[in-house]
């Protein structure tokens, strides 16, 4: 016990300035993982925002209606500018969810190939993905492929 109290008197200001490093340490990343945790939470309101001005404008367009038919036909009657348009914003909404699940944030990557899966083979999504797929992330492509069984 001499010992450690000998130690402790000789060494007091290194052990107190350790134990002051230690807890700013431990501050630091418990303030990291708080910050963390609110930007993801940040992302996730602006994600659903997003979605939710998205989708909502499909209900506000009738001349976007065609695009969930599945009897519609291309080749029959051409996608319309309006129609791609908003299926390049879809794409691009698809691929943000898509960089955030690969992240490990938000969404995980089976909830999003239930979407693909359901939304791309439609034909007017078809058509347009098909038509304009060389422009996207090659990585995100391979991903909609894959989810639809396509490679």
């Amino acid at each position: 016990m001499v010992a450690l109290s000998s130690w402790v008197n000789s060494n007091w200001f290194n052990l107190v300035q350790t134990i002051g490093i230690i807890g700013s340490l431990w501050m630091a990343m418990a303030a990291a993982h708080r910050d963390a945790k609110t930007r993801e939470v940040e992302n996730l309101v602006s994600f659903n925002g997003q979605h939710h001005a998205l989708w909502s404008g499909v209900l506000q367009k009738p001349e976007l209606q065609r695009i969930f038919r599945t009897d519609a036909n291309a080749l029959e009657k051409p996608v319309t500018v309006i129609e791609q348009e908003f299926l390049n914003l879809v794409f691009v909404h698809f691929q943000t969810g898509w960089r955030l699940a690969t992240s490990g944030a938000l969404i995980t990557l089976d909830e999003l190939k239930a979407d693909v899966r359901e939304f791309f083979p439609l034909p007017l999504p078809r058509a347009v993905w098909e038509k304009t797929k060389s422009f996207k992330n090659q990585k995100f492509v391979r991903f909609v492929e894959r989810a639809l069984g396509n490679v």
